[in-house]
């Protein structure tokens, strides 16, 4: 390398010598004309001066439909979508969701693990800023976390999630360390969890927290007005660590009616609303229409027990292959439900298997069916085995019409095959609420789990991760009558290759390396049918066309749309001041 190197420049200068050589001798040459003048040297290089910056497009306003009016709000446990938006704009996290739901830096500019994977480390950002001025430093998340840490855990999946962390400490004012009982790479989601203002809320008792009464978060925008109303007004925070929103201000509008709502946004009165589900809901000109799925789906979960007959997977290929479940849905949710393939939210970073695209078989089913004793005798409607007739309880809340049609459908299907399926109805706390806790007295249950972290009656995304090891793995069967536990692996699953990967998954801070481990039990889940993965709901939502983002337009089909509304703007906002 040495030797090279010291050549490369002789070797230039050897022909540069060359070629003023061979210069010099043509003009030298005889009957070469001799110059009279040496050559005009090159003009100066005009100097290129620095493109002159495009101003960002500042200013205008964006108005948001409210379905209803907000009298309280905790941010770390949104009961409505209004509640969420509302504390994603006031308040901020280490780290957020982007559109995909990928953990991504917020106050926190990056993190990092230890080789254990039990100690995590997060930088803040310089100079954060609470919307009062207070400086906003690592004390401000301890606090947050100590005092949340404090409250029940009850059914919250988020408090749950904090237990992982044994302890927290601040090292110096823009680094927090912490330390976890053990690797657990959801906390990740967690920790979009929105950081508090100490100096604000140390005498604040947490259990009857209300934003409005001290309203100082460190998110895009600050409240301008009084709250609760049936307006709310938010103003951009000059100094948000994201950069100051290009907006100007957010203002709310409380409209329960879904047709007044559409009048407001056919005359611009309403920039941005989401609306109830209609098969006929149709956009005003100039307004974009999509719908994002929500965070928690519907299922018929089999009992796999023993001596249950849907214990054996043979029975449940062949309802699986008797059942057009894009039809059922269709039908079902008139248009509304999203057929799907695995527990992870459609549209998610996880969302990694698609829905079921095997048709309608009855042959292949019939035939599996037959390969496992049941047979169809002369004359007979209803399979037989060793004396007993096929006949299955499938359970279903009598006060759910999509769900009682979508039973009903599932039943005559597997009349076809020569399965009596029985749907028995009857309220959720009367009669279905029993079937999820022992002894799991059913065959056939139609079910939902709603995903949310905060709350257990909403499915927020504000923390999303896709972790389903409370609803397969196999520790989270009730073990006998005094295992007491309150767990949701109601179906009796057990199957050691889904418990290896779904401990792997839970283990996994990189989230490729998550991605291949969550791949291999949602393929197994596929496979073993514990589930029949039925619908999605989704919510519509509408967007004027004169708003967009410096990073392109707004990806509508994610709940997720507005986590970064601190780059909207509006393409007429000069006009709009004006």
């Amino acid at each position: 390398m040495t030797f090279i190197a010291t050549l490369r420049p002789l070797l230039l200068s050897l022909g540069a010598s060359l070629l003023l050589l061979a210069w010099l001798a043509a003009c030298t040459m005889p009957g070469a004309a001799t110059p009279t003048s040496l050559p005009d040297p090159p003009a100066a290089p005009t100097e290129v001066l620095p493109p002159t910056p495009t101003p960002l497009p500042r200013g205008g306003e964006l108005t948001i439909r409210l379905a209803a009016a907000v009298p309280a709000l905790r941010p770390w446990q949104p009961r409505s979508r209004d509640e969420e938006q509302l504390a994603a704009l006031l308040y901020s996290g280490l780290l957020r969701l982007d559109s995909q739901l990928r953990p991504v830096p917020d106050l926190a500019e990056r993190w990092t693990t230890d080789a254990d994977g039990r100690v995590l480390t997060f930088t803040l950002r310089s100079d954060l800023t609470w919307h009062d001025g207070e400086p906003l430093t690592a004390a401000d998340v301890l606090f947050t976390l100590e005092r949340l840490r404090n409250l029940p855990v009850t059914t919250t999946a988020l408090l749950a999630d904090l237990r992982y962390i044994s302890a927290a400490t601040a090292p110096a004012a823009d680094t927090v360390v912490m330390t976890l009982t053990s690797r657990f790479a959801p906390i990740l989601a967690t920790m979009a969890l929105p950081i508090l203002p100490r100096h604000q809320l140390l005498d604040q008792d947490f259990a009857r927290f209300n934003t409005w009464e001290t309203p100082v978060g460190s998110g895009p925008f600050q409240l301008a007005s009084d709250a609760p109303s049936r307006t709310l007004v938010l103003e951009r925070f000059e100094r948000y660590h994201h950069g100051a929103p290009l907006l100007e201000k957010i203002t709310f509008q409380v409209l329960a009616d879904p047709a007044a709502t559409l009048d407001h946004l056919s005359d611009q009165r309403l920039l941005l609303a989401e609306l109830p589900w209609s098969p006929t809901l149709t956009p005003p000109a100039g307004v974009r229409a999509s719908a994002y799925p929500e965070n928690g789906y519907y299922f018929v979960g089999f009992n796999l027990r023993e001596g249950r007959p849907f214990a054996d997977l043979r029975l449940r290929q062949a309802l699986a292959l008797a059942l057009d479940i894009p039809r059922l849905v269709e039908s079902a949710t008139k248009g509304q439900g999203l057929t799907f393939g695995s527990t992870a939210l459609p549209g998610s970073w996880a969302d990694l298997t698609p829905p079921r695209a095997t048709p309608v078989n009855l042959e292949a089913a019939r035939t599996l069916l037959d390969e496992a004793g049941w047979i169809l005798p002369d004359g007979a409607t209803i399979r037989q085995r060793d004396g007993t007739t096929l006949t299955v309880s499938l359970y279903v809340r009598e006060d759910d019409e999509r769900r009682l049609l979508a039973a009903r459908q599932i039943a005559a299907a597997a009349a076809t095959i020569g399965m009596a399926i029985e749907v028995e109805t009857g309220s959720f706390d009367e009669v279905i609420r029993a079937r999820y806790a022992p002894p799991f007295a059913f065959d056939l249950l139609m079910g939902g789990w709603i995903n949310g972290a905060g709350d257990p009656g909403f499915g927020d995304v504000t923390f999303y991760d896709p972790d389903d090891f409370a609803l397969f793995h196999s520790s989270q069967l009730n073990q006998g009558d005094a295992d007491t536990r309150a767990t949701r692996n109601v179906v009796g699953y057990r199957n050691p290759a889904y418990d290896a990967n779904a401990e792997a998954a839970r283990q996994l801070y990189n989230l490729d390396q998550r991605s291949a481990a969550l791949r291999q039990t949602q393929a197994i889940i596929a496979d073993d049918l514990p589930y029949l993965f039925l619908w999605v709901d989704r919510m519509p939502v509408m967007l004027n066309e004169a708003i967009t983002t410096l990073d392109g337009p707004i990806d509508l089909s994610s709940p997720r749309y507005y986590w970064n509304i601190e780059r909207w703007y509006l393409l007429n906002a000069e006009t709009q001041r004006r």
